[in-house]
């Protein structure tokens, strides 16, 4: 009997030897076995589509923390869009920040047939999420050009960091915003529109509101959403397929340029601080919508997709 009791205990020590990888030590510890800086290597594809190209296509979802039926559903949803060019998230893609949320997450949302980008949320900078969120996407803030959109994701969840830090990162916009000059001086009309992609927008209890004037102050110095740049009018959003609400808060709002939001849970279109600068906020996951833009050399429409 003894020596059987060794033989079992021996074969127990070989397993756990050899199946170390079957165990984690801590819900926060690194993550691995998933693909890293997956944000430069899908910018590099979505800036490579965009050249040449006069209309672009993406879809923007958000905060799908959790829901991961949900967002196998909006994955299928999408890949059966072809014509998407890409697709944009906009944070919160775990709940807790545990290595194991990231994993499944991302292994999900890379089942998407078109390149995707996203931003980090409140809620992926929890236990030691913001990290993992730099390891297997890269830095939290970033811009690229897609043909003659530029594209600028910014990490705006000041409250998570305890106001430690700059965010926004007003440094990185000033930055940003003189390589935009510089392209256009040199090849005039080269960047005619901006989309902004955030988490948190002013007015959100993550985002640092004292700020909120100067943020929108930097805003208002992309192309398409300067001062003087063109509005829409109601005759121009008559053919799209919205709500009557959603067309009150479009008409008279910037038309070559507008910011998509996550965060807040719900449909959600607001002009910030009377700028005439349109916020998309959208829903979390679970409510089974995402938005479709189209950007087009005479502006851009939009549309709410349900799945």
């Amino acid at each position: 009997m003894e020596k059987f009791i060794r033989i079992i205990l021996l074969v127990l020590s070989l397993t756990l030897m050899t199946g170390c990888d079957l165990f984690r030590y801590h819900p926060y510890e690194n993550v691995d076995n998933v693909p890293m800086q997956l944000t430069e290597k899908n910018a590099k594809i979505i800036e490579q589509l965009g050249i040449g190209r006069d209309t672009l296509r993406f879809a923007f979802i958000s905060d799908t923390q959790r829901n991961y039926d949900d967002t196998r559903k909006a994955v299928n949803f999408l890949n059966n869009h072809p014509e998407l060019d890409f697709v944009l998230h906009g944070g919160d893609l775990t709940d807790f920040g545990l290595s194991e949320e990231y994993r499944w997450m991302t292994k999900e949302l890379n089942r998407l047939q078109h390149p995707w980008l996203t931003v980090i949320g409140n809620h992926d900078f929890l236990g030691t999420g913001e990290h993992q969120y730099q390891t297997i996407f890269g830095p939290y803030n970033y811009s690229l050009n897609i043909g003659h959109l530029h594209l600028v994701c910014l990490n705006t969840n000041s409250r998570e960091q305890e106001y430690s830090v700059p965010v926004p990162d007003f440094q990185f916009l000033e930055d940003d915003i003189k390589d935009v000059l510089r392209i256009n001086e040199q090849n005039p009309d080269s960047i005619t529109h901006t989309v902004f992609m955030m988490h948190a927008c002013p007015g959100d209890e993550q985002f640092n509101n004292n700020v909120a004037i100067p943020f929108m102050i930097y805003v208002r110095q992309y192309p398409g959403l300067e001062k003087e740049s063109p509005v829409l009018s109601a005759e121009d959003i008559a053919s799209w397929y919205i709500s009557d609400a959603d067309r009150e808060a479009i008409i008279g709002t910037f038309r070559y340029g507008f910011i998509i939001n996550g965060h807040k849970h719900r449909h959600e279109l607001i002009q910030a601080l009377n700028d005439n600068c349109l916020f998309y906020g959208i829903p979390h996951i679970a409510e089974r919508e995402c938005y479709f833009f189209t950007i087009t050399p005479d502006g851009f429409t939009y549309e709410v997709k349900y799945f």
